[in-house]
């Protein structure tokens, strides 16, 4: 697999789980891999998983579906960009769900170790679910793997031992600058999620036409100057930015024209 500069393709992941074709079941192998496939062919460099997509949801993958997964990225020469796992807050504090909520977290921890180590995604509220945090902390440091919070503004960073993960668009809607956070950050920086806040107020597409917010090309820069942790690294020793699809109108039209932007710049 190409590496480095060697390696011809935009530096930049995407969210799998919004391409899998609409009308396809959620769960059905078969229709991940034909999404893989088209991000491989449109150029990206790696693949975001959701554990919470049925498809990729760690308790119903053994060891088996786990290396084929890793094989399907590797056959396309795919990275693993991380994994995502988006739970409720309310259900950190809620005694009849959090027994749940906690068992998804080590599940996801397990799953991203397995596929190469890599960052997992997963929001914890740090007001009423201080043992939930300290619990995944203890499990990703024994596997290995890096916990990364979402942000809106820099001054949000998240305690050790998470790294943050700056939400372009939500940096945008909060009324602050995606590009600044990215540099302030500095080593407590562990991944971007590229995505515009589009003026109808809607997420979306980068430098959609009239539509655009985000300072692209101040972004590619402040990414490539970024000093990361090396736990942060996936491929090449660097961040890998992820296009983040979710709430996308069109989603394959949306990062087939982000891609096409982004390489243009």
């Amino acid at each position: 697999m190409p590496t480095g500069d060697q390696d011809p393709r935009p530096f930049l992941a995407a969210t799998v789980a919004p391409l899998v074709e609409q009308g396809a079941a959620g769960g059905d192998g078969a229709a991940l891999r034909e999404a893989i496939a088209w991000m491989a062919g449109l150029g990206l460099r790696g693949v975001q998983f959701s554990a919470a997509f049925a498809a990729t949801r760690p308790r119903d993958l053994d060891r088996s579906a786990r290396r084929d997964l890793a094989a399907t990225l590797a056959r396309h020469e795919l990275l693993c960009a991380g994994i995502d796992l988006f739970i409720p807050p309310a259900h950190f504090t809620d005694q009849a769900l959090v027994s749940r909520a906690v068992d998804a977290i080590l599940g996801a921890i397990g799953l991203a170790s397995d596929l190469g180590r890599v960052p997992l995604t997963a929001p914890i509220p740090t007001e009423g679910a201080r043992e939930v945090r300290a619990a995944a902390a203890e499990s990703a440091l024994r596997l290995g793997v890096t916990l990364l919070e979402p942000i809106s503004s820099a001054d949000a960073r998240p305690e050790p031992p998470f790294l943050a993960s700056v939400d372009t668009a939500a940096v945008l809607a909060a009324g602050g600058d995606p590009v600044a956070s990215v540099a302030a950050l500095g080593r407590a920086l562990g991944g971007v999620r590229v995505v515009d806040l589009l003026r109808s107020g809607l997420r979306g597409p980068i430098l959609e036409r009239g539509e655009s917010r985000l300072d692209v090309r101040a972004l590619r820069t402040a990414l490539e100057l970024a000093e990361v942790p090396a736990a942060a690294a996936v491929g090449a020793g660097r961040l890998l930015p992820v296009l983040d699809a979710r709430q996308w109108m069109s989603p394959r039209e949306g990062v087939a024209a982000s891609v096409a932007r982004w390489r243009a710049l």
